[in-house]
Order: C-alpha cells, then sequence, then structure tokens
C-alpha cells in the first residue's frame, strides 16, 4: 500500500497533468525513501513519464519570478531562491504535492560541518574545493538573498536563512534539470526520483 506522502504525490501529479507509465513504480520506505523501480525491462525510446513544463518548478513558474528576476537572480542561485520561496509558503504553494516529497536537504560534501570535511576529506583535492564552495555559497547567501528578505513581496524570513540556502542548494545541485532555454533549470517531479 502507498503512503500518505506517495498518493498525495500522485494526486498532485495528476493534477499537473504528469503522465507515468504503468512501467514504473514509485515506492516509499522508511530506509531509501522515495524511489521508482522499473516493472518490466525498457529499452531505449520507450517513454515512461511525460511531465509538461508548468509542472516544473523553475524561475518562470514560480510566484517569486518576479522578485527573482528583478533582484537578477538566474541559474542555480534563482531556481534555490524559488524552491525556498514555494516552501515558504507550504499547502498554499502550487508544488505542495510535490515539495513534501522532497528531503529536506541532500547529504553532499558542502552542507558537512567544517570538522567533518577536514577528517573526511583531508589529504584530497576536494579538501580546499569543498572549504571554498561552502564560502562562496555563504557570501551568495549573503549578497542576493539577505537583501531579498526587505523585498516588496513580503517573504518568511524562517525560510530564506543561510541554512535554508544551503538546504535547497543542495536539493538544485542534485535534482534539477535544464528544462530548455526559456525556463532553464529546474526542479522536475518524478525525473528527479
Amino acid at each position: 500500500m502507498a503512503s500518505r506522502r506517495l498518493r498525495a504525490f500522485k494526486r498532485w501529479m495528476k493534477s499537473q497533468g504528469i503522465e507515468c507509465s504503468d512501467a514504473l513504480e514509485l515506492l516509499d520506505s522508511p530506509e531509501e525513501g522515495i524511489s521508482v523501480r522499473a516493472l518490466c525491462d525498457l529499452k531505449k525510446g520507450d517513454v515512461v513519464a511525460k511531465i509538461p513544463k508548468k509542472a516544473c518548478l523553475t524561475i518562470k513558474t514560480s510566484g517569486a519570478c518576479e522578485m527573482i528576476e528583478s533582484a537578477r537572480l538566474d541559474g542555480c542561485l534563482g531556481l534555490s531562491v524559488a524552491l525556498m520561496y514555494e516552501r515558504s509558503l507550504g499547502e498554499a504553494s502550487s508544488w505542495a504535492g510535490y515539495l513534501q516529497l522532497l528531503p529536506h536537504q541532500e547529504s553532499l560534501p558542502f552542507l558537512w560541518s567544517v570538522d567533518e570535511v577536514d577528517s573526511l576529506l583531508r589529504g584530497t583535492e576536494l579538501h580546499k574545493t569543498v572549504k571554498e564552495d561552502k564560502a562562496l555559497i555563504y557570501e551568495d547567501w549573503k549578497e542576493s538573498i539577505l537583501p531579498l528578505m526587505d523585498a516588496p513581496l513580503k517573504v518568511n524570513k524562517c525560510f530564506f536563512g543561510v541554512e535554508e540556502y544551503f538546504a535547497a542548494k543542495s536539493l538544485v545541485a542534485s535534482r534539477s534539470f535544464e528544462v530548455d532555454e526559456y525556463h532553464g533549470f529546474g526542479m522536475v517531479p518524478l525525473a528527479d526520483l
């Protein structure tokens, strides 16, 4: 039997015109979270899903589009802001059925504590790179997102803190796809599972 959140996601997909092939099974396990399994052998060219662009969370489709574009944010930074904004809306977000399925964050090295980075990456080329990335991501938040807290579109400041930005950035870094030239990168429900 499907979990409550998986049933909510399936209802949301249907409301958005997302079609999922019967060749796929969506699973929700406490150990692994949400996953997708093929129920039969698939070959190149088989269509397993149809996902309308309007169902993708992008800068252009987000309710924060005007705020993001007026702040001249784009790429992964702009998409992270769109994700944070839609999360701040809770059930009022057009993507609530999708967002409730996502983890808060992915465990990427730039989210590790400095001690974890030092102990797990010392002696590798990644050690310095991850430390530099953490500093750059913090600077992005300070320069580009912190000013949004005073934007005309009132944002819930609890969802725009530095920890929330790092969490959103981890989801965008691990799950986003290039949708097209107009939309740029976006969160593509179902495909990102």
